[in-house]
């Protein structure tokens, strides 16, 4: 099997016939609100890898992270009158219990950041004392000058990378380069106890931290959405690799694309994010994985309720197939070469999308046999088990025909009541706008207004 490398900037292959440990870290969420449907893709592909490989009887270690405590975190504790433990066990527990319900597997291991200080702290001090950090007035940072390679994920220039990192201005580092590895604690903020005194971890020396304690120093596959290569990732390479003298420190890193609404990355900090919850509410779990692993998993995904839609149909048509009686005869549908197809898309830089494709043309070659009498008892089984490699379960209670059934509505009809509401809205007679979206609603489509428009779904 073969995975895009950004660092080598090639596929690097993964022998599955080794059957030895496949060490996988990814970068997880930072729960100060609820998490949103593109944390749910990148958590649904790097599924999806995992499943696979298990499938194929690998031993995996699976270790995803929790980053619970962070400047938006703190915020989000402070603005609700709360602490960061209540704020973080919230949205933690809310994105676990959405996650299971889009049949993702727990993690083997879930750390959390502030149950992992000493860890840290032991790591900022070692490279202190290798003179590859430094500390003032409680802070330490990384000197990026003394790491050569320093940008070698990235493939940023000096220059590019000041512009990107968004660098708070602080006249006392050595090089405006130079990052975080501790915080020294100002105000009501938490912290905890240091060499350098009461203070807090820098986002970075998390996740190498936590990686390191579960996995070792060498790791076989980093993940975590595009928008963390820099300074993220570039940075967890040179403390990690600066801390060990022992590179790699991840053989493959794995980035996912990111998912946009009307061409804009969705993030929390944009305000223009669907949560997933949400989308759970108007979609089986099936059709949502379905359309997160539709295109390839490098590039940008467009949110579209009409292709879920048209994957909860998709979904629909592949749960009929498995169901249909089959004929006792003795003659079989050969599936071999619908199985062998289906490996070498999973197994060519995870192509999901060719292999939802082959799993299609084996649906419609179950669909032909039957009609011609030929036994399609064993080619139902091995639908099935495809699919479950995908973790798409076509027989899960929420698929339905009304989920599925967007075109038995007028569409333009809807668009223009929407109009139509918005143009009240505007003139601010909000009691006809609620009229037309009480109407909307006893048909049942769903409403979604925010700062780019508003969009509907069938409940």
């Amino acid at each position: 099997m073969n995975l895009f490398d950004t660092l080598d900037n090639k596929r690097k292959n993964i022998n599955l016939s080794e059957k030895k440990k496949i060490k996988i870290y990814v970068c997880g969420i930072t729960p100060y609100s609820e998490s949103h449907i593109g944390h749910a893709m990148s958590a649904v592909i790097f599924d999806t890898l995992r499943k696979y490989l298990l499938a194929n009887k690998q031993n995996v270690i699976y270790v995803q992270n929790f980053t619970d405590i962070d400047d938006k975190l703190i915020q989000a504790a402070e603005e609700n009158n709360s602490d960061i433990k209540t704020i973080s066990t919230k949205f933690i527990n809310k994105h676990l219990s959405a996650l299971s319900k889009l049949n993702v597997l727990k993690p083997d291991y879930s750390p959390k950041a502030t149950e992992e200080i000493k860890e840290m702290i032991n790591m900022i001090q070692t490279l202190i004392s290798k003179g590859i950090a430094y500390e003032i007035d409680g802070d330490c940072f990384f000197r990026v000058g003394k790491f050569e390679t320093y940008g070698k994920l990235s493939k940023r220039n000096f220059d590019e990378m000041l512009a990107g990192a968004r660098i708070e201005i602080d006249s006392r580092k050595e090089n405006p380069m130079d990052f975080a590895l501790w915080k020294t604690k100002t105000g009501n903020e938490p912290g905890w106890e240091s060499p350098w005194g009461e203070g807090r971890p820098g986002w970075h020396i998390e996740c190498s931290a936590m990686s390191m304690k579960y996995l070792g120093q060498n790791i076989d596959i980093h993940g975590g959405g595009r928008d963390l290569i820099f300074p993220h990732h570039e940075n967890e390479i040179a403390q990690s690799e600066a801390f060990t003298n022992n590179p790699p420190f991840s053989n493959i890193w794995m980035h996912n694309g990111l998912i946009n609404l009307k061409s804009e990355k969705m993030s929390k900090s944009l305000g223009n994010i669907i949560t997933i919850d949400h989308l759970l509410n108007k979609f089986s779990a099936a059709a949502i994985r379905m359309f997160f692993i539709s295109g390839n998993y490098k590039n940008p995904l467009e949110y579209n309720t009409d292709l879920i839609a048209a994957n909860e149909r998709a979904i629909m048509r592949l749960k009929n197939t498995s169901q249909l009686k089959s004929s006792e005869n003795v003659d079989h549908l050969n599936t071999s070469i619908f199985i062998k197809n289906f490996h070498d898309a999973m197994q060519s830089d995870l192509n999901t999308s060719m292999a939802l494709g082959t799993i299609f043309e084996l649906s419609k070659a179950i669909n032909q046999a039957n009609t011609q009498n030929i036994n399609i008892k064993k080619a139902q089984e091995d639908l099935n088990n495809l699919l479950d490699i995908l973790g798409i379960n076509i027989n899960e209670d929420q698929i339905n025909e009304k989920k599925a059934n967007f075109d038995k509505v007028d569409e333009q009809w809807i668009k223009s009541q929407i109009e139509l509401r918005n143009q009240y809205r505007k003139s601010k007679n909000f009691s006809e706008a609620d009229a037309i979206r009480k109407e909307l609603l006893s048909k049942g489509v769903s409403l979604l207004d925010s700062k780019d428009g508003t969009e509907w779904t069938m409940q």
